[in-house]
């Protein structure tokens, strides 16, 4: 019995050590963290790749072992991050961070070095990268209805609020109801809008859009509802259709809505409930079959209460309501975004070299965003385009981010900006723009600015840009 015993020991322990010599051989830089970013595995080739020895690196956070690490992010989001780029020690390295999965909950997650990323594989990557990108955008335009550009797979919702909202807004497709779209400017209300529409048994029918807030009001009534030839003085010969009737068999998207001036909101209350429009200049009614989706980043109940918006059209729209929130209040969502958004940056500019540095990555996750996914989006495209470097970095975004302040801070003179604080704020962003743009080089962008090296230096210290 006893050395039955002994010689299942010496079993187990030599096959220890025969898994443990093939999991050194067969995989590149293996470390296993566990759900809080704690390592508890590593193997011989990643302490040789990242100089550092098993017994220091066990029981340490992974941020604290590895720099631009993002395991410790794909152990709380449980998404894989396969075949990415990262810079480890001046070498560049495609790598998987492989979330480990029981029961829908994140146990820990597996990372691992899939292969040394060279320049003929770079080359090779990139051709492929932009073949697919291509190629999705293909399938999704011939999937979607002509009058839109958004589904529902174009709406990101990996942090709680976001996913609610998004299955709200699912089952909400699925009915003919009325749809009230609430948040803040810039939160994606028209993404939802038109991914509600094309999911919808309407999506054969025609998405037509109206901005509330960029219509005069003496042509509000004309532009929702048409007019017949001759109706007024300058009408258009032969008369002209209205959004509603336009829109008839589809969807009317009344963005801003709590703009919509006080009188023309009594006659798009009785198009809800009769479901028929009558043209200006005719006495003939016209029976329309419209779902509508209203959109306002106001508090329409204010407005009410304020005798601005009326309480019975406030009850017809309120029949869905969804509330979108913002974007610093989904945190998780935030890379998703810029790894989507920067490819469609890429295919729009023809750029598939450029990439974002991890120090740049965690400066935009780190931001508030006060003006939403729009921001995000303005953001990368002007990196996009400004940033003569292939390596975005985070001073890259800090002074994009900067002067996008500058511009809601320091040139509103109705919050009594005086004429030395507008030029200080508008000197300051044009030295940054210029260092921008000369990738830092001082003395290309004294030459930017028409100036001496010596001044550059002077108001570099004086608005702290050194």
């Amino acid at each position: 019995m006893q050395d039955g015993y002994s010689s299942s020991l010496e079993n187990l322990a030599e096959n220890k050590v025969f898994l443990q010599t093939i999991l050194d051989l067969s995989i590149k830089g293996l470390m296993v963290i566990n759900c809080e970013g704690i390592i508890i595995y590593i193997n011989k080739s990643f302490e040789e790749i990242h100089n550092v020895e098993h017994d220091y690196v066990i029981g340490k956070h992974v941020t604290e072992v590895i720099e631009n690490t993002r395991m410790h992010l794909v152990a709380k989001t449980g998404i894989a991050e396969n075949d990415l780029v990262q810079n480890i020690h001046g070498h560049e390295y495609v790598v998987s961070r492989l979330p480990i999965l029981e029961n829908g909950k994140c146990l820990g997650v597996i990372g691992l070095i899939r292969f040394e990323y060279t320049e003929e594989l770079k080359k090779a990557y990139k051709h492929v990268e932009k073949l697919q990108i291509e190629l999705q955008d293909t399938k999704s335009k011939s999937k979607m209805n002509p009058d839109t550009s958004f589904t529902f797979e174009d709406i990101i919702a990996i942090s709680n609020s976001s996913l609610q909202v998004k299955q709200t807004a699912l089952r909400a497709a699925a009915s003919d109801s009325t749809v009230l779209l609430l948040g803040e400017t810039g939160v994606g209300k028209e993404v939802y809008a038109q991914s509600i529409h094309n999911l919808s048994k309407r999506n054969k029918g025609p998405f037509i859009r109206l901005n509330c807030s960029a219509i005069q009001e003496t042509l509000f009534e004309s532009e929702l509802f048409g007019y017949e030839d001759g109706a007024f003085t300058g009408a258009k010969k032969g008369g002209k259709k209205g959004k509603f009737e336009l829109a008839d068999t589809g969807t009317i998207f009344l963005d801003e809505i709590g703009d919509m001036p006080f009188n023309v909101q009594s006659r798009l209350l009785r198009v809800l409930q009769e479901s028929e429009i009558d043209k200006l200049g005719s006495e003939a009614l016209i029976k329309v079959n419209v779902r509508l989706i209203a959109a306002t980043n106001e508090n329409l109940e204010e407005l009410v209460a304020q005798g601005k918006f009326r309480s019975d059209l406030y009850y017809r729209l309120n029949v869905i309501p969804i509330t979108i929130p913002p974007l610093r209040e989904r945190e998780l969502d935030i890379p998703a975004f810029i790894k989507i958004m920067w490819k469609r940056l890429s295919v729009k500019h023809g750029i598939y070299h450029k990439k974002l540095s991890y120090e740049a990555l965690r400066s935009l996750e780190n931001y508030g965003w006060p003006g939403n996914v729009r921001e995000l989006n303005n953001v990368l495209e002007r990196l996009m385009a400004i940033v003569p470097h292939d390596i975005v970095t985070d001073e890259h975004i800090k002074t994009i981010i900067q002067g996008n302040q500058t511009k809601k801070e320091g040139y509103c003179i109705s919050n009594n900006c005086t004429l030395n604080e507008l030029l200080y704020n508008t000197e300051k962003e044009a030295i940054s723009f210029a260092l921008v743009r000369a990738s830092n080089n001082r003395t290309h962008a004294a030459k930017l600015l028409g100036i001496s090296r010596a001044l550059l230096y002077k108001r570099m210290h004086e608005y702290n840009l050194i």
